[in-house]
């Protein structure tokens, strides 16, 4: 199944990931629409990755329920209900505290600015592409290994808000099988560093392999075409998500 002719809408589109997803679908043939906080960023982003004219920014607002009904019929609009793959990244981890040090009101604040606008995002196209065929909706999440493994105890906050993603992915599932919905849901899991275009190490600092997050796009082809509906998909290295891609091929 190809993603060429297809539409497509990359929530988050100028992150790390999103930028690297953004310019893979586009080369494939996908009609891309791209969220960002920011129209500037997003512009800064085309030229740094190359993006063609056929790349379409999209404003949209998930910070409350109303805004993220509004901004998702507004992109649902925008691409004249041709709108099929839906790849969310939106959301970022609070990161700097350990499980010993986030307070209560870390986590507060982790939930209600960086979960919640995911959730709702996911929940709302969920509802749009209902009733079409083949339709998918896929969550991008960091691995779970946030806060878990040596040296990485600064990084709860992203095992915390991931714990959610992951859950709202079996949740929405099973609301998608009672309701009797055609769309379907997946989510990627990230374990490893994404660095920019040509750089080796990610915004934290930490090493990344060069060009990680083009070889991790062919992954969320693979996820955004439906060969992984229902699953939560484990990508512990850059070498598993060139695998995983290959099944887009």
């Amino acid at each position: 199944m190809s993603l060429k002719d297809k539409t497509v809408v990359v929530l988050g589109a100028t992150g790390n990931v999103g930028a690297a997803v953004v310019e893979f679908f586009d080369k494939e043939g996908a009609l891309v629409f791209g969220t960002s906080r920011s129209k500037e960023k997003f512009d800064q982003v085309r030229k740094e990755y190359g993006w063609s004219d056929a790349v379409t920014y999209v404003d949209s607002d998930f910070s409350s329920d109303e805004a993220a009904a509004e901004s998702a019929k507004k992109i649902m609009d925008a691409t004249d209900g041709k709108l099929l793959y839906v790849v969310n990244n939106i959301g970022f981890a609070t990161v700097g505290k350990s499980a010993l040090e986030a307070t209560s009101e870390d986590i507060l604040s982790l939930t209600t600015n960086e979960f919640l606008p995911s959730h709702r995002a996911s929940r709302e196209f969920i509802k749009l592409l209902g009733d079409k065929e083949g339709s998918t909706v896929t969550i991008s999440s960091g691995g779970l290994g946030h806060g878990l493994q040596p040296g990485m105890s600064k990084f709860y906050g992203g095992s915390y808000k991931n714990v959610m993603l992951i859950n709202s992915v079996s949740c929405f599932n099973s609301a998608i099988v009672d309701d009797g919905l055609k769309v379907s849901v997946c989510s990627a899991c990230i374990w490893f560093g994404v660095s920019r275009k040509g750089e080796e190490k990610n915004q934290f600092g930490f090493p990344s392999e060069t060009d990680s997050g083009e070889k991790l796009a062919s992954a969320f082809a693979t996820l955004a075409v439906g060969k992984k509906a229902g699953e939560v998909v484990d990508l512990k290295s850059v070498e598993v998500a060139v695998e995983v891609g290959k099944e887009y091929e």
